[in-house]
């Protein structure tokens, strides 16, 4: 079997429900015949649509034989593939060699991605490419327009050559415009998730985060993510992974990548959610939008929000476990000028279709 090598090809990301073909190619270096050769694929269950892939062949002298089967990404998440296991001998049997192929092999399962038409955020950010209603917005360097003069109209609004091609003054008109820096903060403490609704409610914020995510990047809009769960792949232990505001698919890739991966903290490992909200919040710009998807209201949760409005961010408090008592907690959270929503399934997310 020396003289067997064996290559595996497929994509090493996917979306949830998508089929991953593979393909296998085996080659016989040898001048001598491999009699008989069994393969076997070691696949994580979530990724096999069916039974184990195993089968026998056999290799003439210098033979190539390609195989294809498929995957199917069930489950978000990051998974290990390998080793691919073959097992040969003579012809009578009496003899079995064993080899196994390891590489660094690995399939990344990105989590459901909910389209979305219109979000509806708020922001005060102007000078962005969104168009915006708020007049007070308006982007000097998207000229719709003139108008004529009126009193109290700045010098620095004349068009002078159109003021002299028709013979009175004339003053630009701009197109408002508003830029949506969004922040997610996604609590994945598992401590503030009663144990009936954690698993549900905590991919149910996965979900909303990727989701929104996307929407924001096809806008052209900058977006980070801030959560308080385990990342098993970090090279430390680190209890708050973060990516800050960016823009572009390469960023969207990495944020998806994250929340492929990420995990729920075991109590008493996670950073404290409003801890996390409070110190990760400092750094984002003034008029920056806030999305908070967090379990249910906590104790000091709106204090916490009341202090982001008060450093001029917007904030959207979404909560995702099915707890009653949501109306009072929407309340006060209108009191403090913060919309608050109860996201229980993905149906829920229809209001920001």
């Amino acid at each position: 079997l020396s003289a067997v090598t064996l290559e595996r090809r497929h994509d090493q990301r996917a979306f949830l429900g998508e089929a991953i073909p593979v393909h296998v190619e085996v080659h016989n270096r040898s001048w001598l015949p491999v009699l008989w050769l069994r393969l076997h694929d070691t696949v994580p269950a979530d990724l096999m649509p069916g039974p184990v892939v195993r089968q026998v062949i056999s290799l003439l002298p210098r033979e190539r034989v390609r195989l294809s089967y498929g995957w199917v990404g069930k489950r978000r998440g990051y998974y290990r593939v390998g080793p691919f296991v073959t097992m040969g001998g003579d012809l009578i049997g009496s003899a079995s060699y064993e080899n196994r192929y390891v590489d660094d092999d690995f399939v990344i399962v990105y989590p459901k991605i909910v389209a979305l038409t219109d979000l509806g955020l708020p922001s005060q950010s102007p000078f962005g490419t969104l168009p915006s209603r708020e007049r007070l917005f308006e982007d000097p360097t998207r000229i719709r327009g003139v108008r004529d003069y009126q009193p109290g109209d700045s010098l620095r609004r004349m068009d002078w050559k159109t003021s002299a091609r028709v013979g009175s003054l004339q003053v630009r008109r701009y197109e408002p415009a508003i830029a949506l820096e969004t922040a997610v903060f996604l609590n994945l403490d598992g401590a503030d998730y009663a144990q009936a609704y954690r698993r549900q409610a905590t991919e149910l914020g996965i979900v909303i985060a990727a989701s929104v995510a996307v929407h924001l990047v096809e806008k052209r809009q900058a977006v980070g993510l801030f959560t308080n769960g385990r990342d098993p792949l970090a090279e430390s232990l680190n209890p708050a992974p973060s990516l800050p505001l960016r823009k572009g698919r390469e960023h969207l890739m990495n944020l998806l990548d994250l929340l492929a991966c990420i995990e729920v903290a075991a109590e008493n490992e996670a950073v404290p959610f409003l801890d996390l909200l409070n110190r990760k919040s400092l750094g984002l710009p003034w008029g920056s939008t806030v999305v908070v998807v967090t379990a249910q209201e906590a104790e000091g949760l709106m204090s916490t929000l009341l202090a982001l409005r008060r450093r001029g961010l917007a904030v959207i408090l979404v909560l995702t476990c099915p707890e009653t008592g949501f109306d009072l907690t929407a309340q006060r959270a209108g009191q403090i000028g913060v919309k608050a929503l109860q996201v229980r399934s993905e149906r829920d997310l229809d209001v920001w279709r």
